[in-house]
């Protein structure tokens, strides 16, 4: 009985200690710019949302992400996602946007209170693509993410 209280005690703490982090909100800086907020939803799913933007326009993203430890605290992710959002001040006047987006990226979690992520994130406006001079319906961006966890 002992040995199976001291195996079920010591994979809880080896469970414990490799948990992931719960919730963590910061800054993103790229495209688009602004206020970020991830919540996993398990050891290795999540949704990380983005409210800000860039130039002329405004956006809500967010995504499901699908997290895959690569080494010690350094994780690589990806899934998919969308977008909606409105833009003004240009020479088409203002209108709203919405798509889908993608993402690829890594995340450092290091022991301290704060994760660091870098991710590509492909997208595909399919209402309002008139805001963009050249009429570009399929984009690339690109974020680096400051998050505290908490």
């Amino acid at each position: 009985m002992k040995k199976i209280i001291l195996t079920f005690g010591l994979a809880l703490t080896l469970l414990a200690a490799s948990a992931q982090y719960k919730h963590s909100a910061g800054l993103a800086f790229g495209s688009p710019s602004g206020i970020s907020y991830k919540t996993f939803t398990s050891a290795t799913k999540a949704f990380d949302f983005t409210l800000g933007g860039l130039g002329n326009y405004f956006a809500l993203t967010g995504m499901y992400e699908i997290h895959t430890p690569l080494e010690n605290n350094l994780q690589w992710y990806y899934g998919p996602g969308a977008h909606i959002g409105s833009w003004s001040g240009n020479k088409y006047g203002s209108g709203t946007f919405m798509g889908i987006d993608g993402v690829i990226g890594i995340e450092l979690d290091p022991d301290i209170p704060f994760a660091f992520s870098l991710d590509l994130r492909p997208g595909i406006n399919l209402i309002g693509n008139e805001w963009d001079s050249s009429n570009h319906w399929f984009f690339w961006q690109s974020q680096l993410s400051v998050r505290y966890i908490f």
